[in-house]
């Protein structure tokens, strides 16, 4: 009886240890397979970003994205379901690196309207670097863009609720208040670089833009 309870002990252990080597092995495997996912999407993210900052959305082409890359385009839309879905993905990709630097450049500054005068020149150098895309994100054509009115569907939320705690420095309000503040803000950067095709006289704008802005937090 002893010698029964030990060996079936034993093998429960040995199953044990096998089943343990097994999870671990399968655990190990879809570490893997999502180290590789996320290599191939970004993979995808950077060669779409060659052809959306050149072409623009409407006139890059989902096929040639995936020629380049030597996959079938029914790979893309594993990963991105849709051109829409490929674009916004690439929009929050670029709108989250350049929130990431513009964040670190104004933290340099202890000045509420000096950050957002930084705001605002960033803007414009960065559309002198990407016209095709600022321009279609302003002018709203991509679809992708067009039911983007929620704060956690828009790319733009996080620089929208940056601007907005900024702007609570210089003008006590609620957060609501704020959001809609902010978003005034970056429209109003829209609305210049709208009107002035000429980077340098746009640039030569950013003083008056800051100086409009504060005439509404004046109010």
């Amino acid at each position: 009886m002893y010698r029964i309870l030990v060996l079936t002990n034993v093998k429960n252990y040995i199953i044990n240890i096998e089943l343990g080597s097994k999870l671990e092995y399968n655990s190990r495997m879809i570490n893997m397979n999502e180290k590789v996912d996320e290599f191939k999407k970004k993979l995808i993210l950077d060669t779409a970003h060659e052809y959306f900052s050149q072409y623009g959305y409407e006139k890059t082409q989902i096929e040639k994205i995936a020629k380049e890359l030597s996959v079938g385009v029914g790979t893309i839309y594993g990963y991105f379901r849709s051109k829409e879905g490929l674009f916004m993905a690439w929009f929050e990709h670029i709108v989250n690196n350049a929130f990431s630097e513009i964040k670190e450049h104004c933290e340099a500054s202890s000045s509420p309207e000096e950050k957002l005068q930084m705001l605002i020149d960033y803007k414009i150098k960065y559309f002198e670097k990407n016209k095709t895309t600022i321009r279609e994100y302003i002018d709203n054509k991509q679809a992708g863009l067009r039911g983007v009115s929620k704060r956690n569907a828009n790319p733009m939320a996080k620089v929208y609720e940056y601007s907005a705690n900024i702007i609570k420095e210089i003008k006590p309000t609620d957060e609501t208040d704020a959001y809609i503040l902010a978003k005034i803000f970056d429209g109003m950067i829209n609305s210049y670089i709208e009107c002035y095709k000429d980077i340098q006289e746009l640039k030569e704008k950013s003083n008056e833009i800051m100086k409009r802005f504060m005439r509404i937090l004046e109010e």
